[in-house]
């Protein structure tokens, strides 16, 4: 495993976080635009399509964007979209769909626009992993689940990167992460739920006082640091309850010393206890 270092949480923005929520890919349609137009919302999955060839467009509730050349379209909160065309033409792609922990509440997905277009010109290496991708899935050789994993991840690692220099979010966790004061302290928040976070630590991790941390925090990611920590804390909460993991190994992991102020907490922000919370999710998948 990868050993993080003080001074990696200054360069490396992002695999404190994708190291808790490490995606996995579905591949399922490979064909035209003719064959299928419409695409359903997904369950907590992201959708990702390589568009090959054609041009048309694809609509996204009252969005819509023109497709002129080979791209990659990424749609993290799996919204339902449609693909139209020009009578007689068509669009050759690739579909898969992403599980980025949706259903654990991964503050990254709610970061990250509802559609990112992103031209294969300006970044070629996503079409040769997605390519790989979908020959390691195709060929389903030995070792194949766990290539396609790496795969995907790196995938998706092109894919942060390209948003956070191209077309960067103006407030959120992606916000925060360009931000140079604030993103040491979210590699530590995000590598290290469990500690005692206050307010005044937070605050010295950043080199600001109290009240600048606070404002300068709620200015660029758009939330207080109490309820972004709150969250995270929840988020990886949810994790481990879907990979079966028991409270009392759960409460301290995440940061509460009681598995009383743990389930305050949970039913305080999510509405219900953490059993009823899994019951419910198991139920919907």
């Amino acid at each position: 495993m990868y050993q993080f270092t003080t001074k990696s949480y200054q360069m490396d923005r992002l695999s404190p976080l994708l190291t808790q929520f490490a995606p996995q890919a579905t591949l399922y349609f490979h064909g035209s635009s003719c064959q299928k137009t419409d695409f359903c919302p997904q369950q907590q999955r992201a959708y990702l399509h390589l568009i090959e060839s054609g041009q048309g467009l694809i609509r996204l509730g009252a969005e819509q964007l023109a497709i002129s050349e080979p791209c990659l379209l990424f749609i993290p909160q799996g919204l339902a979209h449609q693909f139209a065309v020009e009578p007689g033409a068509s669009l050759a792609f690739h579909c898969a769909t992403l599980d980025c922990g949706g259903q654990a509440g991964n503050p990254l997905l709610n970061a990250l626009p509802d559609i990112s277009l992103i031209p294969l010109q300006q970044c070629p290496e996503l079409r040769a992993v997605m390519c790989m991708i979908w020959q390691e899935n195709q060929q389903q050789q030995c070792g194949h689940h766990t290539a396609v994993q790496r795969l995907t991840e790196y995938l998706l690692v092109l894919l942060l990167r390209w948003i956070m220099t191209s077309s960067p979010p103006e407030q959120g966790v992606l916000a925060g992460l360009a931000d140079k004061k604030l993103a040491p302290l979210f590699n530590l928040l995000h590598l290290q739920p469990e500690r005692h976070w206050t307010l005044e630590l937070m605050a010295l991790e950043t080199g600001m006082s109290r009240a600048r941390f606070a404002e300068h925090f709620r200015a660029v990611v758009g939330q207080t640091p109490a309820d972004y920590l709150l969250g995270w804390r929840l988020s990886l909460a949810r994790k481990k309850l879907l990979q079966g993991a028991e409270l009392k190994q759960i409460a301290p992991a995440v940061g509460y010393q009681s598995l009383t102020s743990f389930h305050r907490a949970f039913k305080q922000k999510l509405g219900l206890s953490p059993k009823e919370w899994l019951q419910q999710s198991q139920q919907a998948a």
